[in-house]
């Protein structure tokens, strides 16, 4: 078994394309640059892919990642430059690696924020030093209020820019967007925001 490692970003136009549509456009790219896929066995057959957490629609990122096993060995220069000759725009394959980083540990991701308005030192000090902060989700059942401070790990502010370190689990996942909807709940207004994942962490907050 050949199993790699693709790092990739998605950033442009190619932000508004959903979860499954990205998984497509990556099972199209890679048939039409002859990239031997591995197969499942039996009555539906469907190409080893394995993704890392879904891209919410409209966020850019520069650290995506997918893994995919394949029939043989390839140079990894070779598969990321034929790769990216059949992506469609905005969607780059940065590196191609053989030893494959364990999605599974995830457990945080950091986000840069650009928002309209930039929030004060006092008011992020504030906010982060709540007991709770409590927001309200959508649920089938209706609105139900959810504590997010476990889940916020870091907050830091850096010119123009936030830097938030969130959750990002299988268990536990915070969007940043939420999070700017808990500062206008708690007192300040954002504005419009555009949202990049830049990093993933494990548990120790170690580089994935």
């Amino acid at each position: 078994m050949s199993k790699y490692s693709f790092r990739y970003e998605k950033t442009g136009l190619a932000k508004y394309i959903s979860h499954l549509d990205f998984v497509r456009a990556i099972n199209r790219a890679l048939r039409r640059a002859h990239i031997p896929v591995k197969y499942s066995q039996g009555f539906n057959p469907h190409s080893l892919l394995s993704f890392g957490m879904p891209l919410p629609v409209g966020y850019t990122s520069v650290c995506e990642i997918f893994e995919a096993e394949l029939e043989r060995d390839m140079d990894e220069n070779l598969i990321m430059e034929k790769l990216n000759s059949t992506l469609p725009d905005g969607i780059r394959i940065l590196e191609v690696s053989k030893v494959c980083p364990d999605i599974k540990k995830i457990r945080y991701a950091k986000y840069i924020i650009k928002p309209e308005f930039m929030p004060g030192k006092d008011f992020v000090k504030s906010f982060l030093e709540n007991d709770t902060i409590v927001i309200d989700k959508k649920t089938k059942s209706g609105i139900k209020e959810k504590d997010i401070k476990k889940d916020i790990r870091e907050i830091n502010l850096c010119g123009t820019f936030i830097e938030m370190v969130l959750s990002a689990s299988n268990t536990a996942y915070l969007k940043p967007d939420v999070v700017a909807a808990a500062f206008k709940k708690y007192g300040f207004d954002l504005g419009f925001c555009q949202y990049e994942r830049v990093m993933f962490f494990d548990e120790n907050l170690n580089k994935i």
